[in-house]
């Protein structure tokens, strides 16, 4: 794939990142449970969280394939220092894209400064991929917004420094209808959060529950227009898939990687691992596919940026990498041995990683609901 000189110059910066900053401190991370805010706030200095933001809130201005190519680098090193950093601007594409200049010069530049920290609040304890069914209510009160409901599952919801809450303002037929989106900020009276500590997922990533108990919001905390947070979400989603698609391609990397370099050196029975005929063909057939699932990765960014009508090529993107990554995950911890499950070794995680990634932005199953229906529904 032929790369700007833009982007070949980000992607060089992620790849040097990723070498000096991130996969030194993983282990680090993983052993203390610990959000990487030092590692994000560098990142973020070296305009590698958010290349695809408009430059004039900051931002590196280029198009959805400059985020794939830092997430490639990053997710390699470490997943869960990758979704720290590439997680860190959640909400703003659509406060960018949807909201007022005066709403992104707020909460949008400070992100891409690496001052802040922000979160995107779809998921509810009786829905995930069912984001139409939002129960979460926003009710106008003179110039505040009262919110009420609940949201778990948030990336970055308990340490973000404001969060884009989706509520309903609308009782409509269909209900998606009837959803906006509100910036809420720390701090706000009535707004609550916790940290869910107990989840399989990579030590540095940070997930949140939050409850929003009569939360009042200024009115101008409102982004676009009242009832069109459903279609806000959607208009990202499929950047979002490919994002996740780009991220599954560079921990499936990292985890062979790391495993090709382990069976080269591991000796069985007076015989190197990596001659064995059976390693052998695991690690080509898994060459094969990661070479696959990356071009097509790319090449449906690259019909996205040019405005193509797509929806099931980021749903392939999607499921083809996770899937493949969650077999190469798997399968570094069987050729690593027993070493396969010691920190020091660091391939575990990317297992752990993979399970998140075949969940949101909607499940696996949803992925191939889309795909299907391309093709049996016509």
């Amino acid at each position: 794939m032929d790369l700007s000189e833009a982007e070949s110059a980000l992607r060089e910066r992620a790849v040097e990142f990723a070498e000096t900053e991130v996969e030194p401190a993983a282990v680090e991370h993983e052993r203390e449970n610990r959000h990487p805010r030092d590692v994000v706030r560098r990142a973020a200095e070296q305009g590698l969280t958010s290349p695809a933001l408009p430059e004039e809130y900051g931002g590196g201005g280029l198009g959805i394939t400059a985020n794939l190519l830092v997430r490639e680098a990053l997710y390699a090193a470490d997943p869960g220092i990758a979704e720290a950093v590439t997680g860190s601007i959640f909400g703003c594409e659509i406060i960018a894209a949807d909201g007022s200049r005066e709403q992104a010069e707020r909460w949008v530049r400070p992100v891409t400064n690496g001052e802040m920290v922000t979160g995107a609040a779809m998921t509810e304890p009786h829905s995930g991929s069912d984001f139409g069914n939002t129960r979460t209510q926003a009710v106008r009160d003179g110039d505040e917004y009262v919110i009420n409901g609940e949201k778990v599952f948030i990336g970055n919801g308990a340490i973000a420094d404001a969060v884009l809450v989706f509520a309903r303002t609308s009782d409509t037929d269909p209900p998606h209808r009837g959803i906006s989106s509100f910036v809420v900020e720390a701090g706000t009276d009535g707004f609550h959060r916790e940290e869910l500590d107990e989840f399989v997922g990579p030590g540095a990533m940070s997930l949140g529950r939050l409850e929003l108990d009569d939360a009042r919001v200024p009115a101008d905390a409102l982004v676009g227009e009242e009832d069109d947070g459903f279609y806000q979400a959607m208009r990202t989603m499929n950047g979002s898939r490919l994002e996740i698609a780009a991220s599954a391609v560079g921990a499936a990397r990292g985890a062979l990687d790391r495993t090709v370099e382990y069976i080269s050196e591991r000796e069985t029975f007076g015989t190197p691992v990596a001659d064995r005929q059976a390693v052998r063909h695991r690690i080509a057939d898994y060459e094969a596919r990661l070479a696959a699932a990356r071009s097509l990765t790319y090449e449906t960014a690259r019909d996205l940026e040019e405005d193509a009508d797509l929806a099931e090529e980021p749903a392939m993107a999607k499921l083809t990498a996770t899937t493949l990554a969650e077999e190469v995950a798997s399968d570094a911890i069987h050729l690593h041995g027993g070493y396969g499950l010691l920190e020091e070794y660091h391939v575990e995680p990317y297992l752990r990683w993979t399970k998140v990634a075949q969940i949101y932005d909607g499940t696996n199953e949803i992925m191939r609901e889309i795909i299907a229906e391309s093709v049996l529904d016509e």
